[in-house]
């Protein structure tokens, strides 16, 4: 896989972590201390995991050695806000069309969706800098920084088992970036090094761009536009028609001519 990474990028990385089997790779990489140089990157990745999670504390399946499962932390100046995923989104989308001749398209908030079916999600979780890797550390004079971590799950395979799984949760069906039409065979190591690059450069770009740059081509890519949806957040459901995201990437609900900003929610058609 190093061999694949640009050397820039590789010379960014501090800590590369590839396992068999962890409970998440996400939790791994908030577990460990902080990378030591501003603006280098931490990476770690599971053939398996046994505690995979999305949105929400939701289920990841992922059987062993089916799917890329990986993430990326990076230090940044503050918090991230809910557009990071979206972003992502983009970038990875982007990635993926170059294995891929099918569009890929973006579910908000998180998810990846090929042939109207799940391709994978996407997952980002922060830790302030003072409560990193479980040790206090100083922050920057000025402010508390932050770890950000990304983490991304790609269906490469699909089992009946995971169809099952997935169907008796009511999920959406899963797809499998070998059952899409190819450009190129997935293989593993270029994939994991496209889908490190996509990641690792939303992370450098977004704290200072912001959502902007990424929007159109976001609502470009937007699965649910035009679609009947349900918001539900808490007590609060909300049914309307989707039609796109804003510059801060929450989601525009059309209720009979209204338009209505949802921030979080769970989504149903």
């Amino acid at each position: 896989m190093l061999g694949a990474l640009d050397p820039a990028l590789l010379r960014q990385i501090t800590l590369l972590e590839i396992h068999d089997s962890l409970p998440s790779t996400n939790g791994r990489l908030l577990q460990v201390p902080a990378t030591p140089t501003a603006g280098s990157l931490a990476v770690c990745l599971a053939g398996h995991q046994s505690a995979g999670r999305g949105r929400n504390g939701k289920s990841w399946h992922a059987p062993d050695g089916a799917g890329l499962l990986l993430s990326v932390s990076r230090s940044a100046p503050k918090a991230p806000d809910g557009s990071l995923a979206l972003a992502l989104g983009v970038a990875i989308a982007e990635g993926l069309e170059t294995f891929v001749s099918d569009t890929v398209e973006l579910k908000w908030p998180n998810d990846l969706v090929a042939q109207d079916r799940k391709l994978g999600g996407i997952l980002v979780e922060a830790s302030t800098q003072g409560n990193l890797g479980g040790r206090a550390s100083r922050p920057p004079q000025g402010g508390t920084e932050s770890r950000v971590v990304a983490g991304l799950g790609i269906n490469i395979r699909v089992s009946e088992e995971q169809h099952e799984l997935v169907a008796g949760e009511g999920g959406m069906h899963p797809a499998g970036l070998s059952e899409l039409n190819q450009r190129k065979a997935p293989e593993p190591n270029a994939l994991a090094a496209a889908m490190i690059t996509a990641i690792a450069g939303v992370l450098e770009t977004h704290p200072v761009d912001g959502f902007n740059r990424w929007k159109d081509d976001w609502n470009a890519r937007d699965w649910l536009a035009g679609k009947r949806i349900e918001a539900r957040s808490g007590a609060d459901t909300h049914l309307g028609t989707a039609a796109g995201v804003d510059s801060s990437g929450a989601l525009l609900l059309d209720e009979s001519g209204a338009t209505r900003r949802i921030v979080s929610a769970e989504i149903r058609l």
